[in-house]
């Protein structure tokens, strides 16, 4: 008889099933062991076993950094056999775990086991909640429950508004989500271009509190994705609770009740919400930047960004035109240059690309079958996954000041990262002097987004595509035009220039004594902790100014996520009806950020422009610490940073 247990089927297998053999014989012996704890309930298997493993480097994923760093020294094979035996015997005899919730102590000894990493009590903390192994590690203990006048609004249906609708749920808060389109899923609705992926690994692209072990490759294509948060909003029933095709107007703190009072319209009718609470989900990079050009329409062919594709273009034996480097243009180009006759990819500059050979790749049968099969093989993956997130000790792009005296580089650990990029550069372009001197980027490493490489490298040698250097100028009936002249006949256009750091600019946010959030954040944007600003009581902003860049979107979006709970939690226990970050306190924390921005390579940038700046040049994306820092961070509210009003 099979049965599950998070996501894992679970039933008895003949100790000669060949799947079984298979699976546990590629499987990481360090996660072969750790699964035989959960089974076994047996700790001492860490120190008599374990102790084979000590000083062998483990297997690590994690996005941007390739997976094989050298020859690693090898763990004693007797004990490897061993280990793969006894967890074939213990699959075979009863797959059913008797340790599912490791406690603290014994979670750190198979954490930092699983790793060879010592870890510090906050990133223990950390690992053990992104690793599926504990909820909201540093939530308060609720003693009251949600009125029923306290209701929240998550504006956006995309991945955070469904945390956040799960989370706010489970603390017995009312809520509602409006959702301009007609599903959720955001970001991964609305990309339908060609070869659209994610580009973090699958394993850590996953909630934390939703782990998938059925992902059918390394990182998804965006269908697939889309797939999974569907799955997710209909499996925790958020999907009741959305109103689609639903946009939000206007949001106006009423002072007199101490609510917000939200206009939409939908299907062409105004409707209007009166909430406690508001929750914008609408991430930062909703706005699609246009090339600033005049004459788009000049051009007589199909001319598309990539945020808004038609797949009714027809691309096959046409000559396309690519507008961009950026990851949604190597993804295109991939794509299109297997189907058009000509493609020809436009680079204003270039970007860090870096090496994943599982990049494309389906996942392994045998290790999907372990994922799918053996207790916590899932957990333990993801848990590899955010070794950077759990042990860097500063941020990659801030520069050692030490470093920079004696080499002219920003740091150890930077220099290491860029020289993979090079040395990646040098091995396929070696025979291409031109290509790789275009290629090359003449900037700080992390100043703009590093990029995976999805085949686009292999891609820029094939003969029919090119790479021109330039900028779009203007458009003509049948082809584009570059700042130095230079024409481009084409059928087809796709801009993929990204996304424009919108930070709510096409919603009028008014909050106490009339003031615009608009005229607040001119000339640019900012946040107490990337989430609330002061005169705008009980509303926060997810993927706020100043909160990225650390963690993929899925883990910031927990964290964020969580300090929203937790002040609301905090309004319950203390009957607050609004709770305002002061002027003083968001003013230390933006100045303070602001300081420590300075001495990173978002700032001192060189060359390279990107999306982490706004239009007036500040750098408005970045948080200059690590994860940890900002998960820490994010644990709990300091109620003395806030103005407060109590109901009457």
């Amino acid at each position: 008889m099979e049965s599950m247990h998070d996501g894992v089927h679970l039933k008895k297998y003949s100790i000669d099933d060949e799947r079984l053999q298979s699976a546990v014989a590629a499987l990481d012996p360090a996660i072969a062991l750790l699964a035989l704890v959960h089974l076994t309930g047996d700790r001492t298997l860490l120190r008599t076993l374990g102790a084979a493993f000590d000083g062998v480097p483990r297997a690590a994923q994690s996005s941007f950094s390739p997976r094989d760093l050298g020859p690693p020294k090898e763990v004693d094979a007797a004990v490897v056999k061993q280990i793969r035996e006894m967890l074939i015997a213990q699959m075979a005899k009863d797959p059913h775990p008797l340790i599912t919730f490791p406690d603290r102590a014994l979670f750190q000894q198979m954490a930092e086991f699983c790793i060879g990493i010592p870890l510090g009590e906050q990133a223990v903390a950390m690992g053990r909640e992104q690793a599926g192994f504990s909820k909201d590690e540093g939530a308060a203990e609720a003693s009251r429950v949600p009125g029923p006048d306290f209701n929240v609004l998550i504006l956006g249906g995309g991945m955070v508004g469904l945390i956040a609708a799960i989370k706010l749920k489970a603390a017995g808060f009312d809520y509602r989500i409006v959702e301009r389109n007609k599903s959720v899923g955001g970001t991964w609705y609305l990309n339908t271009y060609p070869n659209v992926a994610v580009d973090t690994p699958s394993v850590q692209y996953s909630l934390s509190f939703e782990q998938n072990a059925s992902w059918s490759k390394y990182y998804p294509r965006g269908a697939e994705y889309l797939a999974y948060l569907q799955m997710v909003a209909d499996k925790y029933q958020v999907t009741d609770n959305i109103d689609f095709n639903t946009e939000v107007q206007s949001c106006v703190w009423d002072e007199d009740r101490k609510l917000w009072t939200v206009t939409c319209v939908c299907d062409g009718e105004t409707k209007t919400y009166e909430a406690r609470a508001v929750i914008s989900a609408f991430g930062f990079l909703t706005k699609p930047s246009m090339p600033k050009v005049d004459d788009l329409d000049t051009f007589e062919g199909p001319l598309v960004h990539s945020g808004y594709w038609d797949d009714s273009i027809e691309v096959e034996g046409k000559k396309v035109v690519i507008v961009g480097t950026g990851a949604t243009s190597a993804q295109l180009a991939t794509n299109l240059s297997g189907r058009a006759s000509h493609v020809t990819v436009v680079q204003r500059q270039p970007n860090y690309m870096m090496p994943d050979e599982k990049t494309l790749k389906d996942v392994d049968a045998n290790e999907r079958w372990a994922l799918e099969h053996i207790p916590f093989v899932t957990q333990w993956s993801r848990f590899q996954s955010l070794v950077s997130m759990l042990t860097l000790p500063v941020s990659p792009g801030v520069i050692d000041k030490d470093y920079r005296e004696r080499t002219g580089g920003v740091s150890a650990l930077n220099e290491g990262a860029r020289q993979v990029s090079l040395n990646y550069i040098e091995s396929k372009f070696a025979d291409y002097p031109e290509l790789k001197r275009k290629v090359t980027p003449d900037f700080p490493f992390f100043a703009k987004r590093p990029i995976l490489d999805c085949g686009y490298y292999d891609t820029l040698k094939r003969p029919n595509v090119d790479l021109v250097e330039g900028s779009l100028a203007r458009c003509e009936k049948d082809a584009v035009v570059l700042a130095d002249g230079t024409r481009i006949e084409a059928d087809v256009v796709a801009l993929a220039t990204g996304y424009s750091l919108a930070f709510l600019s096409n919603i009028d946010i008014t909050g106490r004594d009339g003031r615009s959030l608009e005229d607040v954040w001119n000339p640019y944007p900012f946040a107490y902790k990337g989430l609330e600003v002061p005169g705008f009581p009980n509303f926060f902003i997810t993927s706020g100014p100043n909160s990225g860049l650390t963690a993929s979107h899925t883990t910031l979006g927990e964290q964020q996520v969580h300090y929203v709970v937790e002040c609301l939690k905090a309004m319950v226990e203390r009957d607050l009806v609004a709770l305002d970050v002061s002027e003083k306190a968001c003013t230390e924390y933006c100045q303070a950020i602001e300081q420590r921005l300075e001495d990173t390579v978002w700032v001192q940038k060189g060359t390279a422009h990107g999306y982490y700046r706004h239009e007036s040049g500040k750098v408005v994306l970045a948080y200059p610490g690590t994860n940890l820092e900002y998960w820490s961070a994010l644990r709990r509210p300091d109620l003395g940073d806030y103005d407060t009003i109590a109901r009457q």
